[in-house]
């Protein structure tokens, strides 16, 4: 039965490889737009890579077999659109309903060692306030499109396999279920006193 179910390849093909490299600036541009200031575009545009991915045997064979012509492009506009939405959508503030609870929380400077802040050495401190100095790094490193497009299938093969793990379960589910009519049947038609 696996044999019927569609496959996804385990590594990224080079067609989808050249798509996030073409791609991969403006989405990310897109991205900063959308998650502003305070946001980090990070959070969304894998996940449009992600869809993209899942959908790629589709998205090549109607651009290439269909003759459908930048169907992938026209698909990661929908992606995004959807996302951002959803992005907004979660990240929106929310109107306070009723009492709010109010956390404490201090933002150190890059620079700012942990004794600073606040005058005196405070006599009880976290191991995250000690450790903020050591971890935080000074400059954001740069992934390639090739990075992205890996990790970004990687996540799309994970989902196909959890689809198809859900499809069984559920095809099995239904073979029970059905089975189940018929011997109830044949057990309580013999019964019969």
């Amino acid at each position: 039965m696996l044999g019927v179910l569609p496959r996804m390849a385990g590594e990224a093909p080079p067609g989808y490889v050249a798509f996030v490299r073409r791609h991969l600036d403006r989405l990310r541009r897109d991205a900063a737009g959308v998650v502003g200031d305070d946001g980090d575009p990070d959070q969304l545009y894998p996940d449009v890579l992600e869809d993209i991915a899942v959908r790629w045997r589709w998205l090549e064979l109607a651009g290439t077999r269909l003759g459908r012509a930048g169907v992938a492009d026209r698909y990661l506009r929908t992606a995004f659109s959807r996302r951002a939405q959803r992005w907004q959508a979660r990240w929106e503030p929310e109107q306070p309903t009723g009492a709010l609870t109010v956390t404490d929380i201090r933002v150190l400077p890059p620079s700012a060692p942990p004794s600073s802040v606040g005058g005196a050495r405070p006599a009880r401190s976290s191991g995250a306030l000690r450790q903020a100095a050591y971890l935080r790094p000074q400059s954001r490193t740069e992934v390639g499109p090739l990075a992205e497009a890996a990790i970004a299938w990687w996540h799309a093969y994970e989902t196909h396999r959890r689809r198809l793990l859900i499809t069984g379960l559920v095809a099995v589910s239904v073979v029970v279920l059905a089975g189940i009519g018929p011997l109830q049947t044949l057990v309580g038609g013999g019964a019969a006193p």
